[in-house]
């Protein structure tokens, strides 16, 4: 009965020994997993930044864009007003 209860034993501790390994096996990744997470979420942060930029250089060529083509129609009706001058 002692070799049965020794047999039991030896299974248990191996069953003990293979779920420690599994858990810890799974709490390792769990860990890369949090990693990589956190490895996103600073390239996304760094991305929205990156957006947030780039709307604002966008923004900023607008506004030069309309204050040249503004410029570019004055100086169409100052050119048509000079012609018209030369041609009478």
């Amino acid at each position: 009965m002692s070799t049965k209860i020794d047999e039991l034993f030896a299974t248990l501790r191996g069953l003990v020994s293979d779920q420690t390994r599994d858990l810890a096996l799974a709490m390792a990744e769990l860990r890369a997993a949090k990693a990589e997470r956190d490895t996103a979420r600073q390239s996304l942060r760094a991305a929205e930044q990156d957006v947030a930029e780039t709307e604002s250089v966008n923004s900023d060529l607008r506004t030069v864009n309309a204050r040249l083509v503004a410029d570019l129609a004055a100086a169409t009706e100052r050119l048509n007003h000079a012609e018209s001058i030369i041609m009478q």
